[in-house]
């Protein structure tokens, strides 16, 4: 039996999977696993165009319907990872901060994220400077900044819940 087709398939597998940890594109993986049913085929004996309708078949099949999921998921893990980068930057509050009634909004750079007080039970007015502290999730959790004049003062939330709903924050 001629091993030659069956070392080639294995070798782009391996130079695919290469690819993909240097690039982490999440698109030669799946070509890479078209080479191991081409690998499969060849050890088989089959003949090379069967090989490479196998290899393509399967690596189309992995790219349209698998990649998306997991291509989601390291994009959401990513995002994530990127928000943590905002900690210690200045935000402005564009609707008012209230943990108690679950309500409040910052913009960072143009952008509009949700906001929690980091001190519980306390309301942080619209346009008050905050600083983001913390993200939990994909919502920032600020502070006001002390160092801003013009800053509005903080008050109690008259809101009427229990403050043990917001034990998570």
């Amino acid at each position: 039996m001629d091993y030659t087709y069956l070392i080639i398939w294995l070798v782009l597998f391996l130079i695919l999977i290469v690819i993909e940890m240097i690039t982490t594109a999440v698109a030669a993986v799946w070509i890479g696993i078209g080479c191991l049913a081409g690998a499969v085929f060849a050890a088989l004996g089959l003949p090379v165009w069967l090989q490479i309708i196998a290899s393509a078949l399967v690596s189309f099949l992995c790219f349209a319907f698998i990649r998306p999921g997991v291509k989601r998921k390291f994009d959401k893990k990513r995002w994530r990872q990127s928000l943590r980068k905002l900690i210690g930057t200045r935000a402005l509050v564009t609707s008012e901060i209230d943990n108690l009634r679950g309500i409040g909004e910052v913009r960072i750079g143009g952008r509009e994220y949700a906001a929690r007080s980091a001190e519980r039970g306390v309301e942080i007015p619209h346009g008050t400077v905050v600083v983001v502290v913390d993200v939990r999730e994909e919502t920032m959790i600020v502070d006001t900044d002390n160092t801003v004049d013009n800053n509005l003062r903080s008050r109690k939330s008259e809101a009427r819940l229990d403050p043990g709903i917001m034990d998570d924050f």
